[in-house]
């Protein structure tokens, strides 16, 4: 009896050890497994922490950089197992948003750089109005041949500071500041072309045959347009090399070209300009340089203001820059050039032309746009203008005497109208 009972329990006992054996065994293996997940999820950890560093240290930096100069890259992860996963994900997001954010504080400072800045051109512009006029009147109070022609130089400085404070001022937002009447597109010209330093190298050209002019509030904003292109134009060639100018008619308004001999542009600076003057994205006033070229940006807020049209190619006719201003229809008129003659300053057209004030008719233009036109009459008898001979020289004492004489006809002009009144 005792012995079958023993049996049984050595039996009931080698089944219990053989079942606990093979749960401990089972049991040392999910204590292995289950410390292989530990250390696994400790590496992808700590190579979390290693790219977030990563992001925090290189990776916005380099964003940084690179929106100020964009050939910068920005490197991707650094452990390519992040590549296209959440955490790469979520730390785009972060960079993106990041981006938003610098360029929404990047406008905001530079819209009240802006607001600075017109409010201090607009009194410097003032200023150099007063200017002009103390000039004007001391070179009537003064009839001394020996100073006209420093006051010529004066008043020719001070012309082209107002220009660049009144470009500065458009460029930040401000008006040009000044009106005009209906004028001859060939005075517009003149009277750019008299802003700039070199004006002399300016050869202006006509192929109209109509009396175009532009609409008043388009006057000033053209001047200013072609005053930037003739100084760039200008700047960038050497010192005895011309600027041609040629004023021509197009089937969706008027043309205005110029074309000059110096050095071009590399294809950057096309892409600049060109991004500049087509306004699609804003120019701020850090990406201007020092000193600020502010050119083709001024050119870009009037095109965006005016409707008129600017593209500036490489190269010229003669190996420079070729620009080409568009002014649309809906900115153009015709006036009665005997009415509203062109100045002496302006360029002659290849043929002449006359309009009679009394025998209007309208002409569609491109698109069904109307343009006031009136009918031809007889040619008027103005006389070409006649061929220049070169001259010598003059020496600075024969240019102040000369200068002289025409301030002292000038002084005298005025007495005797004064007194016939």
């Amino acid at each position: 009896m005792a012995v079958g009972v023993l049996s049984v329990s050595a039996v009931v006992l080698t089944v219990f050890l053989v079942r606990s054996r093979r749960r401990a065994g089972s049991l040392s293996t999910e204590l292995v497994s289950a410390h292989g997940v530990v250390e696994r999820l400790e590496l992808h950890h700590q190579k979390l922490l290693v790219e977030t560093h990563y992001l925090a240290a290189v990776r916005i930096p380099a964003l940084a950089t690179r929106l100020a100069h964009p050939h910068v890259p920005v490197p991707g992860p650094r452990h390519a197992d992040f590549a296209g996963t959440e955490i790469e994900a979520a730390h785009t997001a972060v960079l993106d948003q990041l981006t938003r954010m610098i360029f929404a504080e990047r406008e905001r400072v530079d819209e009240g750089a802006q607001s600075v800045m017109r409010g201090a051109t607009t009194l410097i512009q003032a200023s150099s109005r007063q200017i002009r006029e103390a000039i004007v009147d001391m070179q009537n109070r003064y009839d001394l041949p020996e100073l006209t022609a420093d006051f010529l130089a004066l008043d020719s400085l001070n012309e082209r500071n107002l220009r660049r404070i009144q470009a500065t001022g458009v460029l930040c937002g401000a008006t040009s500041g000044l009106t005009h009447e209906v004028s001859h597109l060939g005075d517009v010209i003149a009277g750019a072309r008299s802003r700039v330093l070199g004006f002399d190298r300016v050869q202006v050209s006509s192929e109209l045959r109509e009396p175009l002019a532009v609409v008043a509030r388009a006057v000033e904003p053209l001047a200013m347009i072609v005053t930037e292109l003739l100084a760039n134009a200008l700047q960038n060639s050497r010192a005895d090399l011309e600027v041609q100018v040629v004023l021509r008619r197009s089937g969706r308004g008027a043309n205005i070209i110029v074309n000059d001999a110096g050095v071009g542009m590399s294809p950057d600076e096309r892409a600049s300009a060109a991004r500049m003057m087509s306004c699609q994205t804003p120019v701020l006033l850090t990406e201007l340089g020092d000193p600020p070229m502010s050119g083709f940006a001024t050119i870009g807020r009037l095109v965006r203001e005016h409707g008129f049209s600017v593209s500036v190619d490489d190269p010229s006719p003669y190996g420079g820059v070729h620009a080409v201003v568009l002014i649309p229809v809906d900115l153009l008129t015709l006036l009665d050039e005997q009415e509203h003659p062109m100045s002496a300053n302006a360029p002659l057209p290849p043929g002449s032309f006359s309009v009679s004030a009394d025998t209007d008719v309208a002409a569609a233009g491109p698109g069904g746009v109307i343009l006031p036109r009136r009918r031809r009459s007889q040619p008027s008898q103005r006389s070409p203008a006649p061929a220049l001979t070169p001259v010598a020289s003059a020496t600075p004492e024969e240019a102040r005497t000369r200068w002289g004489s025409v301030q002292s006809g000038t002084v005298s002009g005025r007495a005797a109208a004064s007194d016939k009144r």
